[in-house]
């Protein structure tokens, strides 16, 4: 079975590696590896994102799948993401954390550590899945594909292209785009892990180099990059939980769009057509559920493989 594969960020590499050793697979993406939204993750991960920190779904399972993908990737991580809590309701959420799932700890008055949390070389992780699947017969095919029609030798198809997906028609999902800013920064003092509440603080490999992000802007669906809007929405967020933030200099600021899946964080997983499948709107849990969701993608095709 020949399958295709558009885009070869977090959800495609995922389902890619999944798929291979049953099948050939090739992955189309004209920006190349990482060349979207993917790109500019920071590599946060954990399973207690949004504003009232629920658990979220299938986090579990998704964890334990990256964390399979990044042990094959060979990308570099630490472990353990701050989290200051904000008000009442967060604190008790996060005190019930500590209590049913055993990978919370407080830290602090009014902060709790995410033990399970991890910030990766998010590039290093794809690179590395990439060389993976290359070793496993994959492909890559560095072009853009304007129509599915335009893939008809292939078997089965998935549409795993992010903001891109808004250029088939064939998908029938209500989504939207967002754009995401982050700021490469260096500051003298940064905190002894990553950070995030409303805004995060991402630590590097480098001892004075770290990420903030990220914006969710809706006035301008551009990739063009603008430090000076990131910086004016970014650093306010940041210094309510860390204050040295705006003695930071600004090296460098990335943009890319998102797509985001209407009604529901969770994202899109599904078959479409007899050979068409969507794996899209990840949003800001890329890293949390792109391995889960392209394993249990990739289980799905090839269950009909073996029916046929």
């Amino acid at each position: 079975m020949r399958i295709a594969v558009i885009g070869a960020g977090l959800a495609g590499l995922a389902a890619a590696y999944h798929l291979l050793g049953n099948c050939e697979v090739v992955l189309f993406d004209p920006k190349g590896i990482g060349g979207g939204a993917s790109g500019i993750a920071t590599g946060l991960m954990h399973p207690y994102a949004g504003e009232q920190g629920r658990r979220s779904l299938h986090a579990t399972e998704a964890m334990q799948a990256t964390r399979e993908l990044l042990q094959i990737s060979g990308a570099e991580y630490s472990t353990g993401i701050l989290r200051p809590v904000q008000n009442d309701e967060q604190y008790q959420m996060f005190l019930s954390h500590v209590e049913k799932y055993g990978d919370v700890r407080p830290h602090g008055p009014r902060c709790f550590s995410l033990e399970s949390g991890l910030t990766i070389d998010c590039m290093g992780y794809m690179q590395g899945l990439w060389q993976a699947i290359k070793e496993k017969g994959g492909k890559l095919i560095l072009e853009k594909v304007n129509s599915l029609n335009d893939l008809k030798d292939f078997d089965q198809i998935v549409v795993a292209a992010g903001a891109g997906i808004k250029q088939f028609p064939e998908i029938p999902f209500k989504t939207y785009l967002l754009k995401g800013q982050v700021l490469k920064c260096r500051g003298m003092q940064l905190p002894p892990s990553s950070m995030i509440c409303k805004g995060y603080i991402a630590l590097s490999s480098q001892p004075d180099i770290c990420h903030i992000g990220s914006t969710y802007e809706r006035d301008d669906l551009t990739e063009t990059p603008d430090a000076a809007k990131a910086q004016g929405d970014l650093f306010p967020k940041v210094s309510m939980f860390f204050p040295d933030v705006h003695a930071f200099e600004v090296l460098d600021c990335r943009a890319a769009l998102r797509v985001m899946r209407v009604g529901h964080y969770f994202p899109i997983a599904e078959r479409v057509q007899d050979n068409v499948w969507v794996l899209t709107a990840l949003g800001s849990r890329g890293l949390l559920y792109h391995a889960f969701l392209g394993k249990q993608l990739a289980k799905a095709i090839l269950s009909i493989s073996k029916k046929a």
